[in-house]
């Protein structure tokens, strides 16, 4: 019995020296993201250090997911500043989230704003805030500021711009190249001339909102035809309205004439008093003596209704397709350029060149943008 009694005491000491096992540490709990706070990044008068002195309508869209919240403090921040005049949000272009800047500001200009901002917001990387980029646009498309930045990090107010001494320049003694000859007084006097006829004679605008002259007044198409020497045109619109008067009256005409006489008549068959209403040649009770017969039996009456109806819905779809005018919305601006290309060249004046400017960008990385009109 003694070896046992050794072998059971033997395995119990050797049980109880094996080590515990380690308890599993609990999962660490996932940390909430931190609020985005775009307030402090969309102050007063860091959004509206562009705006100048004429308080324009300003309209602020959100132009990818995500971007709502910060294009509402940006429109907040723009109101607060009261250098701004209505502002308003982009519910009313519905759906922009696939459209491009430039198909947005066509959606946008037709409100009553002034300027148009589109806000995309970027998500960053895993424990850093947002990016957003904001460009504002004028009615026409072009960019009046480009401002980017990161959640929570305020945008930085433009400095104004210091003013430099430049000394007078010394006269330089060396050998210079051939100078250009000096334009005449009288030669300034025609180019200015010129200049002026240019000024008052050019185009500008689209169809429905034609402008002549500088700063430009607003033309009937006619006076457009006549401007760009186009007579054709006018004539084309002359016959055109007399074609659309002669539908409007013929269609019209016939159109309501067989209207009211087969409705007419309809309505006195399925109304009439003695043996009912009068259903043609194959009627069976045609022929009796107390019957009452009219010019025009229910069938025929029914045609002439018909015939009526249609030529009333023939006369308006002509009307919608037939304008009277030929020259449509997208042909406008080719005749415009290319009138006040040639009113150049009959002045004498040199083409226009393309034009550059910078516009400013504030936010991560100061800065300017070149805009170029080639």
């Amino acid at each position: 019995m003694t070896a046992p009694r050794t072998l059971l005491a033997a395995a119990l000491s050797t049980a109880l020296a094996l080590p515990a096992p380690a308890l599993a540490a609990p999962a660490p709990v996932p940390v909430a993201a931190a609020p985005v706070d775009w307030s402090s990044t969309f102050t007063p008068a860091g959004a509206s250090a562009h705006l100048g002195d004429k308080k324009p309508n300003v309209i602020v869209i959100a132009a990818n997911p995500g971007s709502q919240a910060a294009s509402a403090v940006f429109r907040s921040a723009l109101t607060a500043s009261r250098k701004a005049g209505v502002v308003i949000d982009g519910q009313a272009l519905g759906a922009v989230e696939s459209l491009d800047d430039r198909a947005i500001i066509d959606r946008a200009k037709v409100l009553p704003v002034q300027q148009i901002v589109i806000v995309r917001v970027f998500e960053g990387s895993p424990g850093d805030p947002p990016s957003f980029i904001a460009m504002g646009y004028g009615t026409d498309g072009t960019v009046s500021v480009a401002l980017s930045g990161t959640a929570g990090v305020p945008l930085p107010e433009p400095e104004m711009p210091t003013e430099v001494s430049v000394p007078d320049a010394v006269p330089d003694t060396a050998e210079e190249g051939p100078k250009e000859p000096e334009e005449s007084d009288e030669a300034k006097r025609a180019r200015e001339a010129a200049e002026q006829e240019y000024a008052a004679k050019r185009l500008d605008g689209t169809w429905g909102a034609l402008r002549q002259g500088t700063p430009g007044t607003s033309i009937t198409p006619m006076q457009f035809y006549a401007a760009i020497g186009r007579d054709d045109l006018a004539r084309q619109v002359d016959r055109r309205k007399k074609t659309r008067l002669g539908v409007a009256l013929g269609g019209g005409i016939a159109g309501g004439g067989l209207l009211a006489v087969g409705l007419t008549f309809l309505i006195l068959n399925a109304t009439a008093a003695q043996n009912g209403p009068d259903f043609g040649a194959d009627d069976p009770l045609r022929g009796g003596t107390d019957r009452i017969r009219y010019p025009l039996s229910m069938p025929v009456s029914g045609t002439l209704l018909g015939v009526g109806a249609a030529l009333l819905i023939g006369m308006g779809v002509f009307l919608g397709v037939y304008k009277a005018h030929p020259v449509g919305r997208r042909e406008v601006p080719g005749l415009i350029d290319r009138h006040n290309r040639e009113l150049r060249q009959k002045l004498g004046l040199a083409g226009e060149t393309a034009s550059v400017r910078l516009a400013p960008s504030l936010g991560a990385s100061n800065g300017l943008v070149l805009i170029g009109r080639f």
